[in-house]
């Protein structure tokens, strides 16, 4: 059994307070949150890039929709932290297109786009939270979209 040379480093009692930590990473996530809608602006302008590269040059179609889905995922995973929930779900909708059917997305770049727009909404609104009917409405519309384009393989 391997000695134990981290316990007599930590002290057992002292430290932060819970409150304080907490806190600290509330103020450090305010703080990055106008650096996030940077980010995030530049991120969908790269799924731009890809799926315009994806029409222009069909050879390239696979790479550039999982590059797509990698981006779209980073989104999906951060947006809602930074109060962006409805973010989070189109690029939910569009990771799941990609993951159910690669090459039917790829035969389908008008409903990457239409996702790619939704999000450029969002942003370009800044619409955080549920972004209520409409927002709401958008997300449906779009896995609706997917739903039956899906359906049909």
């Amino acid at each position: 059994m391997p000695t134990n040379n981290l316990k007599p480093k930590v002290p057992s009692e002292g430290g932060p307070e819970l409150e304080d930590i907490v806190a600290k990473a509330e103020h450090a996530l305010s703080e990055m949150e106008g650096d996030y809608e940077v980010l995030v602006g530049d991120e969908v302008t790269q799924i731009s890039e890809f799926l315009q590269t994806a029409k222009n040059d069909p050879s390239e179609g696979a790479h550039c929709i999982k590059e797509i889905h990698t981006i779209g995922h980073n989104i999906k995973g951060q947006a809602a932290t930074f109060s962006y929930p409805l973010l989070s779900l189109a690029a939910k909708s569009l990771c799941h297109f990609i993951q159910e059917n690669a090459a039917v997305a790829e035969e389908r770049l008008d409903l990457i786009e239409a996702h790619v727009n939704t999000m450029r909404i969002i942003i370009s609104q800044k619409t955080k939270g549920d972004g209520g009917k409409e927002g709401q409405g958008l997300i449906t519309a779009l896995e609706e979209a997917v739903g039956k384009i899906l359906a049909k393989d």
